[in-house]
């Protein structure tokens, strides 16, 4: 009776799982291409910006390491 129970359950979790993936408004190719650029640049340009800050850090710890001895 258990077993039958979690069957229903899990036939009606999938039947609700894919009426809502109908409902869903799915990209064109243009536009998932134009947003994974966008992601892709947003990365880049973290990227470098995280590499610059991390390399001005640096530089300010060697020169505070320095002063300090």
């Amino acid at each position: 009776m258990e077993e039958t129970k979690k069957k229903g359950k899990l036939r009606r979790f999938i039947d609700e799982v894919i009426a809502e993936l109908k409902k869903v408004t799915w990209p064109s190719k243009r536009e998932l291409y134009g947003a994974t650029m966008v992601v892709i640049a947003v990365v880049m340009i973290l990227t470098v910006g995280v590499g610059v800050v991390d390399s001005l850090i640096s530089r300010v710890m060697k020169l505070l390491i320095l002063i300090g001895t």
